[in-house]
């Protein structure tokens, strides 16, 4: 026992103190092996108003912009990418709190100034015109972009749409529900690859198994010095809003065509695909719902997920074609593409 007592001791020692180590900064990543690991060609990184962004710009033909959401950075398009890129020009970028972008000399780290930054950098890449593809908290900046800067989007889709705040009682899994207990009292700035893996299957259905890589950028991506706790700022400005005010009236300023790609497996978006579609209340909207998907539809069914937003962007292509084109009215609502069975296989 006494043997059993002394094993138990030291245990506990080497447990507090890689929490010490942690709380110290020892499992930070390194920014530097972050770029050397993650920001290969063809990325590059711009500077706009002192933040530089993570760019990531390839293919030919009409410019479609892809915003990825909370938690993740640029790579969530991934898979998209790589299947429109032969028929589109494609500019991702992590905006900031997230990813390889930032920090912001400003401090400052809210929607609006996510938005204004796009401006900053579409300008910047020399793009005046473009398809606005964006999921979770980026649809967020892609409708605050449109409302603040409008005449650039020529058509908007989106998959996850928070336009309210999204469920503060949805059932997490106990073993998430623990490592976030963890990590609040014991090591606020640093998650561990597992928790972030229990993030994605958390949110998706169980027939997703997410490659061991997209884990490890978020680990990466997440550890960044202050990387949480800008990120905490974020939410909580994000939440503020949805408190005080009326966060999905942004969607009545859209008057170009819009896709809503809604996967219904996910239980994060408070509202119902319905409820979104009344809210785009000058446009038109075909709705596509997937039973089957849930908050990353990009990387669970990407052939899927891209060949319904691909036949989106084919038929609305003249909007995307020059420069100087200007992008349609729609002053109906409602559409809904997805009472075709067919539409959502």
């Amino acid at each position: 026992m006494k043997a059993f007592g002394r094993v138990v001791i030291v245990l506990l020692l080497l447990a507090a103190g890689s929490v010490l180590a942690l709380r110290a900064g020892l499992g930070a990543t390194d920014r530097s092996a972050a770029i050397e690991r993650w920001a290969g060609p063809p990325s590059k990184f711009v500077t706009i108003d002192g933040v530089p962004i993570h760019v990531v710009e390839e293919g030919h033909g009409p410019v479609v912009v892809l915003l990825h959401g909370s938690i993740v950075d640029l790579a969530e398009w991934d898979d998209v990418a790589a299947r429109l890129k032969g028929s589109y020009r494609i500019v991702r970028f992590s905006w900031p709190p997230y990813g390889l972008s930032g920090p912001d000399p400003k401090g400052e780290y809210t929607t609006p100034r996510a938005a204004d930054l796009m401006n900053g950098l579409m300008t910047a890449l020399g793009h005046d015109k473009f398809a606005v593809v964006a999921t979770s908290n980026g649809s967020n900046v892609a409708l605050d972009y449109n409302r603040r800067y409008p005449g650039h989007a020529t058509v908007m889709a989106f998959s996850m749409l928070p336009l309210e705040r999204p469920s503060q009682t949805r059932k997490v899994d106990w073993r998430l529900k623990a490592m976030l207990a963890f990590h609040k009292n014991l090591v606020p700035d640093w998650r561990h690859k597992e928790f972030w893996r229990l993030v994605l299957k958390d949110t998706t259905p169980p027939s997703f198994t997410p490659r061991p890589e997209i884990a490890e950028r978020m680990r990466d991506m997440n550890n960044l010095p202050g990387a949480l706790n800008r990120q905490a700022q974020y939410i909580a400005a994000n939440a503020k809003l949805f408190k005080t005010s009326d966060v999905g009236a942004v969607a009545e300023s859209v008057r170009v065509p819009v896709l809503l790609q809604w996967c219904s497996y996910d239980t994060v978006i408070s509202q119902g695909a319905e409820a979104s579609v009344k809210r785009f209340t000058n446009t038109k909207v075909e709705l596509i719902e997937y039973p089957q998907l849930g908050h990353f539809p990009m990387w669970e069914n990407p052939d899927l997920f891209t060949r319904d937003l691909k036949a989106f962007l084919d038929r609305h292509q003249p909007a995307l074609g020059s420069a100087g084109s200007a992008a349609p009215s729609y002053p109906t609502r409602g559409s809904r593409a997805g009472s075709d069975p067919s539409a959502a296989r």
